[in-house]
C-alpha cells in the first residue's frame, strides 16, 4: 500500500489563501506552489503541509481536493477563470501554521509564482513524481502520484513512511 496522509481541508484551503494574498492569483500556479511546498516539506520533515492528494494531469501535478474547491468557492476565496482572489476582509489563519509549513510555502512560492505557463509546465513535468504517474498509467487522462516519488534519495524515509504516514497529524 503507498503512503498516505489525511487531508487538512483547513489547511489547505489557508495554504491557497497564503498563496493569493502573497501574491499569486493565476489557479495553474497556485496548484504547482502547492505541490512544490508539499514536497519540501515532505523531504525535509517528513510530512507535507497539507496533505492533499495529488495527481498527474496534462499540464502537470495537481492537489486534487483543493483544486476542486477552487472551482466550488465559498472558502474566502473566489475563481474567475484561471484567476483567484481572496474575498473583502479575509485572511489566511497563521495559527494553522509551524514555521516550517510558511518555509515550504515560501519555497514553492519562489519555484512557480509569477512564471509564464509554458515555463511553469516545462519545470513541473520534470518532475519525478508526475513522469512515473504518467509512465504506470499512460492513457489516463489523471494519475494517482504516490507520495514515495516526491522523496528524494532517502529510502529510509519512505519505508519509515509507508508504515506510519497515515498516523502523521497535517
Amino acid at each position: 500500500m503507498p503512503i498516505h496522509f489525511t487531508l487538512n481541508p483547513q489547511k489547505a484551503v489557508e495554504s491557497l489563501l497564503w498563496i493569493i494574498q502573497r501574491g499569486e492569483g493565476n489557479v495553474y500556479n497556485a496548484m504547482k506552489i502547492l505541490f512544490a511546498a508539499d514536497k519540501y516539506h515532505l523531504n525535509h520533515y517528513a510530512a507535507p503541509v497539507t496533505g492533499d492528494r495529488y495527481v498527474a494531469m496534462k499540464y502537470g501535478t495537481v492537489p486534487i481536493w483543493i483544486y476542486n474547491e477552487t472551482k466550488r468557492g465559498g472558502h474566502g476565496f473566489v475563481r474567475d477563470g484561471v484567476s483567484l482572489r481572496a474575498l473583502p476582509g479575509r485572511t489566511f489563519n497563521r495559527g494553522l501554521f509551524s514555521e516550517s509549513d510558511i518555509e515550504a510555502l515560501e519555497h514553492g512560492y519562489n519555484e512557480y509564482a509569477g512564471k509564464p505557463f509554458k515555463e511553469v509546465v516545462l519545470k513541473n513535468h520534470r518532475e519525478k513524481a508526475w513522469i512515473n504517474a504518467i509512465e504506470r498509467t499512460p492513457e489516463a487522462a489523471i494519475s494517482d502520484i504516490l507520495f514515495e516519488d516526491m522523496i528524494i534519495g532517502k529510502q529510509w524515509l519512505v519505508d519509515d513512511l509507508l508504515e506510519t504516514g497515515h498516523l502523521t497529524k497535517i
